[in-house]
């Protein structure tokens, strides 16, 4: 783990300089984990090859919750993997669960400022259709990702940017989450609740309940709104990237019931 300066082992003992009194020069990332966790397993070599990519313009420092209680009780941690970001001496973003690579990068994006030139184009307008989408102006967000798409069709962040305006249109369709959940409870079978709902889910990260809410779909009626839960597991898949654990275990469900 801690093979190059700006990845650290983070302990009760250390914690104070390294990370935050560190995080005033730079931004930390900490990953709070344990052995046994199998979704940890998966986040913790994405973040090492982010940092790797950023090259020491935040500092990884990951924390071992069975060895490190009294850090993870301070910090309120009930779940794993919790990733926050620490600038300043504060925590300025946390995240619960499994996040797509992309949504890591944009989350650090927002903190590392920019580079002493100029932000480029491409820059801009992810910052833009990001913004956008975190407001759900599905038009502002359509125009924005329409732009990027002129000016660098082959970005990496586009597929999960267009999943996204897809879930925010289908949320904003129906905004209030407590409502869809009482006509689920009242009639399992009302197909469009159940896609706003699992919209609604993808957008809070919850993308395991997301999935889960779009096969049902599937099972209930496979051609519901012209294959809808199809199209928009297809999205989540490209915003969480082929090889995520819950791709893989819901592609093995969507084949069992497309035969």
């Amino acid at each position: 783990m801690a093979d190059a300066p700006y990845k650290i082992v983070a302990t009760e003992q250390n914690f104070a300089q390294a990370v935050i009194e560190a995080s005033e020069q730079q931004p930390v990332l900490v990953d709070f984990w344990a052995p046994w966790c199998g979704p940890c397993r998966t986040l913790m070599p994405m973040l090492d090859r982010i940092a790797d990519d950023y090259g020491g313009r935040f500092v990884l420092a990951k924390v071992n919750t069975d060895e490190e209680q009294r850090i993870a009780g301070h910090f309120g941690i009930r779940s794993i993997p919790t990733v926050m970001l620490i600038h300043r001496g504060e925590v300025v973003e946390q995240v619960v669960g499994v996040q797509p690579e992309t949504a890591i990068r944009a989350l650090l994006d927002k903190h590392l400022g920019a580079a002493p030139a100029e932000p480029d184009e491409t820059t801009a307008l992810l910052d833009a259709a990001a913004t956008q989408l975190e407001l759900r102006d599905v038009a502002a967000a359509t125009e924005a990702i329409r732009q990027l798409e002129a000016a660098a069709p082959d970005h990496p962040a586009l597929k999960l940017l267009r999943a996204q305006l897809a879930f925010v249109e289908a949320a904003n369709a129906h905004p209030d989450v407590p409502a869809l959940r009482a006509r689920l409870d009242v009639n399992p079978a009302d197909l469009e609740a159940r896609h706003a709902f699992a919209a609604h889910h993808a957008l809070a990260g919850d993308y395991a309940t997301a999935l889960s809410e779009w096969l049902e779909i599937m099972r209930r009626d496979r051609r519901y709104g012209d294959e809808l839960a199809r199209r928009s597991l297809l999205l989540a898949f490209e915003a969480l990237g082929e090889g995520h654990e819950l791709v893989l275990a819901t592609r093995r469900r969507m084949a069992s019931l497309l035969h």
